[in-house]
């Protein structure tokens, strides 16, 4: 995990100003994409619709962030099932704790 949360502490150095209820709308509206598209390439399609860029874009751990709403994402995917593991996403800030 640490070396995900080094990628979160460069881009907080940004010095951009989200606005938190805008971050936590974005928030929720990729988690109906997470829970609702039961594949990797509908996950993939909704992420990249929202404006998110793959930092890793392999099914068992897929890496995603918007440096707009300062958003992570993490998928899971089970690779034997193709359905999805577990997810997380977390704020830039969220991610600095992880160091």
């Amino acid at each position: 995990m640490n070396r995900y949360a080094s990628i979160g502490a460069r881009m907080r150095k940004t010095g951009i100003l989200v606005d938190r209820e805008e971050q936590e709308a974005m928030r929720g509206r990729v988690r109906e994409i997470i829970t609702g598209g039961p594949t990797y390439g509908e996950i993939r399609d909704g992420l990249r619709s929202l404006g998110f860029q793959a930092k890793e874009d392999k099914p068992a751990l897929a890496i995603w962030e918007s440096s707009d709403y300062e958003l992570f994402v993490m998928v899971h995917i089970n690779p034997e099932s193709g359905r999805l593991r577990d997810y997380e996403v977390k704020t830039f800030e969220e991610m600095e704790g992880y160091e």
